[in-house]
């Protein structure tokens, strides 16, 4: 087995209020693989990190629900689909974005017998405030405010052979994720303290040059030129430069630290990542419709992932057909020919 699928490996398939304990070891081990393998030098450090990480599993099998069902894409779904004529200028537009995809080219090609793909969708939507026309009966209005809807940077992720695996990917990127997110406090931590003893070598070495110089001029005149006021804001800043560097872990206790960082961000995984469903009622040129709008419009629901509490992109689980897939020869002549 190699790296990879023992950082994104593991069997977590059970749903629920209960985690199997062999599933939690698992995924211990893959946390102390990640952050700092000398956590295991930590007295107890699976005990410790037993509570937070089981948090965390039903924290993502929870991110995981959040997804709808897999949606059908594909251009013969189009003309029936408010959500994909909403995503998708065309119909011919579905295939062209899965077809662009090396994940899908690659696993129509191991897998010769598959007819379909399951796989992750991502895209950012847009919201634009602009001015149009309006018309309501036989009256049309002008320079009416309106929100138009764009979805852009699609790519396809996270391919497999079933909803299920699609699903069981989310989970582990889920608890990947939140991993990533300690040791990115570990590692801007390391990285401040680093800045604040070089800070304070540099105060030092300024203050002896400053106390030499007083030393110098005192033996000479009866004031120092400056020289005091100087040595005074130095000291006052390395003062301040040992005070932060005292709100840091010493190097006894930095492992302690590591810990204590990674079952904070484990056990808090709302605050770090989120997925929740954003209503849309638009019409068919993708303008948004408020609900008490007599104007015909469609409702859609997107799943959106927010990060630290701050929307970021829009993600599906879809299914594409083999037999719509263009191939990667038909592809680069299209390219070619754009490019001539």
């Amino acid at each position: 087995m190699g790296i990879l699928d023992f950082l994104f490996g593991g069997n977590d398939v059970a749903t629920g209020a209960e985690v199997d304990p062999a599933i939690v070891d698992q995924r211990i081990k893959q946390v102390v693989t990640m952050v700092d393998p000398r956590l295991k030098l930590v007295e107890g450090y699976q005990r410790k990190l037993s509570k937070p990480v089981a948090q965390a599993i039903l924290y993502c099998r929870e991110l995981e629900a959040q997804v709808p069902a897999a949606v059908a894409m594909s251009a013969a779904a189009w003309s029936d689909s408010p959500l994909l004529r909403a995503l998708f200028a065309t119909a011919r537009d579905i295939p062209a974005v899965f077809s662009r995809s090396t994940d899908v080219q690659e696993f129509f090609a191991n897998a010769p017998g598959a007819e379909e793909v399951w796989a992750g969708l991502r895209l950012v939507r847009r919201e634009e405030k602009r001015f149009g026309m309006q018309v309501h009966g036989d009256v049309i209005q002008h320079d009416v405010a309106q929100t138009a809807v764009s979805f852009r940077e699609k790519k396809v992720v996270l391919t497999s052979e079933s909803d299920h695996d699609m699903r069981i990917q989310i989970r582990r990127r889920g608890f990947k994720f939140l991993v990533t997110q300690a040791l990115e406090q570990v590692a801007s931590v390391n990285t401040r303290r680093q800045d604040l003893t070089q800070q304070r070598s540099i105060l030092q070495a300024r203050l002896a040059i400053l106390r030499r110089q007083r030393a110098g001029l005192e033996s000479m005149l009866d004031h120092g030129n400056g020289v005091g006021d100087k040595i005074e804001e130095v000291e006052h800043k390395l003062a301040e430069n040992e005070r932060f560097l005292a709100e840091f872990p010493d190097v006894g206790e930095t492992l302690e630290y590591v810990l204590r960082r990674v079952k904070a961000v484990l056990s808090h995984g709302p605050d770090y990542i989120q997925i929740r469903p954003v209503s849309l009622r638009v019409d068919q040129m993708n303008l948004i419709v408020p609900p008490d709008s007599p104007e015909p419009a469609a409702e859609i629901v997107l799943p959106e992932v927010l990060v630290k509490r701050k929307p970021q992109l829009n993600v599906l689980v879809g299914k594409f057909p083999r037999s719509e897939l263009i191939p990667l020869g038909s592809l680069m002549d299209e390219a070619q020919r754009m490019l001539a």
